[in-house]
């Protein structure tokens, strides 16, 4: 089994994780978003060659719960796991999957569990090609510390800690959780907090708007024995993680693909997901890429 994945960020909590076959899409995002133009957008391209596409929807907003979602063409093999606060904006289909904290399903040899949240919606614990992937949501330390009151900052914390308190402690391979600087000083507790509590291996800050230098500067400082933090900032940039390489190493697909054409690479040549299906002789890439 492999214990390889390609996570892609797209903008603000929107992440790909393709690991062989199997491609998982959290919180896709590209109504009224300006910042994610239209070659960056997930297209037909990208779905072909995998086996099973799970959608992952942990809230119902359209930051996390863009309808686009179910305009994709229905003869590929896509699922929709959808928080249960949302079901009145999903479509009845057989592949409209709902759950709710503290539900569990299996979806083709993907096995989700639903978390709590500190704020609407729920947080996704996802295993796949052996890997757990923790996706927040919208989980996170919500407080403003310069503008609120002691009482609420003691709610906010207390809802917090139990919240991440009740997720287990089991390995984390791939995590992805907000860093969000419109929360002033204090931006940082929560994603701390979570790399403390639960240690996993590899975190991807999300949530932090148009500031990729928060992203970078918390990647730049975070770093602990057991974690590493990787800043995503472009849309479509990817990481390649690869877990049985000792110790794991987590390398820039953007990096390689510059290195592998010994030139500059237009931001336009943008790369279909299906580019990290290993062996698949349907899929057209001349990428150095072996998952």
């Amino acid at each position: 089994m492999s214990r390889s994945a390609a996570v892609t960020f797209f903008y603000q909590s929107t992440f790909t994780v393709a690991i062989e076959r199997t491609l998982l899409i959290f919180s896709y995002r590209e109504t009224d978003l300006p910042q994610l133009e239209e070659p960056y957008r997930l297209s037909d391209k990208d779905f072909y060659g995998f086996q099973n596409i799970v959608v992952f929807v942990p809230r119902n907003s359209l930051e996390h719960h863009d309808p686009v979602i179910y305009t994709w063409k229905q003869s590929f093999p896509i699922t929709y796991v959808v928080s249960d606060d949302a079901r009145k904006d999903a479509p009845n289909r057989p592949n409209v999957r709902m759950i709710a904290k503290g539900g569990s399903l299996s979806v083709a040899g993907v096995q989700v569990k639903a978390y709590g949240s500190s704020d609407e919606g729920i947080s996704l614990m996802v295993k796949a090609g052996g890997m757990r992937i923790f996706h927040a949501g919208d989980l996170n330390l919500w407080h403003w510390r310069e503008e609120n009151t002691l009482k609420d900052i003691a709610e906010a914390e207390e809802l917090f800690y139990q919240v991440v308190s009740e997720i287990p402690r089991d390995p984390i391979d791939l995590c992805m959780f907000p860093v969000d600087p419109n929360l002033g000083g204090f931006y940082d507790a929560g994603a701390n907090h979570f790399i403390m509590a639960r240690k996993p291996r590899v975190f991807f800050p999300m949530h932090w708007g148009n500031r990729a230098e928060i992203a970078q500067d918390y990647a730049r400082r975070m770093r602990t024995p057991h974690t590493q933090v990787y800043a995503l900032t472009q849309p479509r940039e990817t990481a390649l993680v690869d877990f049985t390489s000792s110790p794991l190493q987590v390398r820039n697909a953007d990096t390689e693909r510059r290195a592998f054409a010994r030139g500059r690479v237009a931001r336009e040549q943008i790369v279909d997901l299906s580019a990290y299906i290993p062996d698949d002789p349907f899929s057209e890439t001349d990428l150095p890429v072996d998952l």
